[in-house]
């Protein structure tokens, strides 16, 4: 269970890293997962200013910009999660397969990586006005890297 939670927490921090610890967090079923989903972000706000060197007013304004695409990231992940489930769920009934939700999920999902551009041209215009182009490209460099671990981590837990 604490591994399922350490793995719902990351990935809900690389929705959102790095925020700075004065941010609430989601709301959490008990104060175990709250307080490591607030030792995640104190460490994740951490990694993100001493690598990307930002100053606080920077690592405020990154906050900031990144609370006002949390749900939008959000959104489109629970979107693509959806659309995966349909897909597989009607995979897993071989030839009597609905054909039409297969092809619909699947124009999901197109829609939903189209979108995921979108949004992410979107933060990067709104970071380009108080972070450097390389801050900006260590920043893109870090949340993959965040990813790919909670990658390993779901590979481990299966």
């Amino acid at each position: 269970m604490r591994i399922r939670a350490l793995s719902f927490i990351v990935g809900t921090a690389l929705a959102t890293a790095p925020q700075l610890p004065a941010q609430s967090a989601a709301p959490t079923r008990d104060t175990a997962t709250s307080a490591l989903q607030a030792r995640v972000r104190q460490r994740l706000a951490a990694v993100a200013k001493q690598r990307l060197e930002l100053t606080d007013d920077q690592m405020r304004q990154l906050t900031a910009v990144n609370a006002s695409y949390e749900t939008r990231r959000r959104t489109l992940m629970t979107q693509e999660r959806d659309a995966r489930v349909t897909v597989r769920g009607e995979l897993q009934r071989g030839k009597q397969a609905d054909q039409k939700r297969v092809d619909g999920a699947l124009a999901d999902l197109f829609r939903i990586q189209r979108a995921r551009i979108d949004l992410a041209e979107q933060e990067q215009r709104d970071l380009a006005k108080f972070m450097q182009p390389s801050q900006r490209a260590g920043y893109l460099a870090l949340q993959e890297q965040l990813r790919r671990r909670v990658d390993q981590m779901r590979k481990r837990r299966q």
